[in-house]
């Protein structure tokens, strides 16, 4: 009878967890910004470093890399 009951309220906790975490990510209280706040990513350049970069470390990596032991 134990596990029956231990059941049971495993089962209202889940319940009672996944209703209130639905009920909390659909609130109308979301936070909002006003319309002059500038929140475009500003462009990062990116050079032929991070070609140089894989090379360095499929080199490094192929080094590490155990040979067959056959």
């Amino acid at each position: 009878m134990k596990t029956k009951n231990t059941l049971y309220t495993l089962c209202l906790f889940l319940m009672l967890t996944i209703g209130f975490s639905s009920l909390a990510a659909t609130s109308n209280n979301q936070i909002t910004f006003p319309d002059d706040v500038d929140d475009e990513a500003p462009v990062a350049p990116i050079d032929g470093f991070v070609v140089v970069g894989i090379a360095v470390g499929a080199i490094l990596g192929s080094r590490k890399h155990p040979k067959n032991k056959m």
